[in-house]
């Protein structure tokens, strides 16, 4: 008997595996459990276990052009700010570049002579130039006489301007546009173009502020006097931001011309310094209106406590009243 129902366990036991093994082999039964596997694995990958690497490459191919914008902003900055040059300036080449700015410097006796004598001639044209000098025959007879002789003087200093500019860019040539001498440059005309463009704007925001007190309509609170503060303060400072950054677009290239490069070398090094002068401008513009947008917020939090002006109250009951 015993044996008897050990066979039909047994025999039970296997008509169970066997129906088992069939719907594992069931293709949507399959899937399923794959799907299923698969989440269990994403939920773990993104509760901690997901490394640097494949969260950086799920970024990538989730947001490729915020990615690129991103790095090439940081490129930027990093150029214009923290990049060496990548070429370095060997003795030899400072040596060649001080034998031709040598010859620039003799040009400085021949420009101090020409310079004398022009002087001297500007001087007696206003001497000549007395009031109503052009319809006298006699004063245009001497003022013509004195441009004459002041005609040579003014070619030979035009020559020798003309000289210069050739030794100089020679010199320049011997240094190289992508040594220090001229990331340094660059970027030199970068700041001073910056430095320009915010004294411009400083001055804007003191003639805005000066205007803003003889307003016929300031009766508001001061809570839109204040917004309308920090709206004069950001705007003039984009405003003058974009205007020296298309300064310096231009300027650039009077430098790339100076140092004589080859035709891509030139374009290839505008395009650097047009990335790196866009960058580090669109960081200046985002702090200034990060800053003006914190600024205002913090004004209306605060409105409360500021204090209230009932002028426009009064003046729309005046209009009802004689309504």
């Amino acid at each position: 008997i015993f044996g008897i129902a050990k066979e039909k366990g047994e025999e039970r036991a296997q008509r169970e595996r066997g129906r088992r093994m069939g719907s594992d082999n069931k293709p949507g039964e399959g899937n399923g459990r794959q799907m299923t596997e698969s989440r269990q694995a994403e939920a773990r990958s993104s509760g901690g276990g997901e490394s640097v690497v494949a969260a950086t490459r799920r970024i990538v191919k989730t947001h490729p052009k915020k990615v690129t914008t991103l790095v090439l902003w940081a490129l930027g900055i990093f150029c214009m700010l923290f990049a060496p040059a990548p070429m370095k300036i060997t003795p030899e080449m400072q040596m060649r570049y001080q034998q031709k700015m040598d010859k620039v410097m003799d040009l400085s006796a021949d420009f101090t002579r020409t310079t004398k004598e022009l002087d001297k001639f500007y001087a007696e044209l206003n001497a000549a130039k007395s009031f109503g000098w052009y319809f006298r025959s006699a004063d245009r007879k001497a003022v013509n006489e004195i441009k004459d002789r002041m005609a040579p003087i003014e070619t030979e200093y035009k020559q020798l301007e003309k000289r210069r500019d050739t030794l100089e860019s020679e010199a320049r040539g011997e240094l190289g546009l992508w040594s220090e001498a001229g990331i340094q440059e660059a970027r030199d005309v970068f700041w001073s173009t910056y430095k320009r463009g915010r004294r411009s704007a400083q001055a804007g925001i003191v003639w805005d502020l000066v205007w803003e007190l003889f307003r016929s309509d300031n009766y508001e609170d001061s809570v839109n006097f204040l917004f309308r503060i920090i709206w004069i303060v950001v705007s003039n400072f984009v405003m003058f931001l974009i205007t020296s950054s298309i300064v310096f677009l231009f300027k650039v290239v009077w430098v790339i011309r100076s140092f004589k490069p080859s035709l891509i070398s030139g374009i290839f090094f505008y395009l650097v310094a047009t990335l790196a002068a866009l960058s580090t401008v669109g960081a200046m513009i985002s702090l200034l209106v990060g800053a003006g947008v914190g600024s205002a917020a913090i004004v209306a939090k605060n409105a409360r406590y500021l204090p209230q002006s009932n002028r426009r109250r009064y003046v729309r009951h005046q209009r009802t009243h004689q309504e």
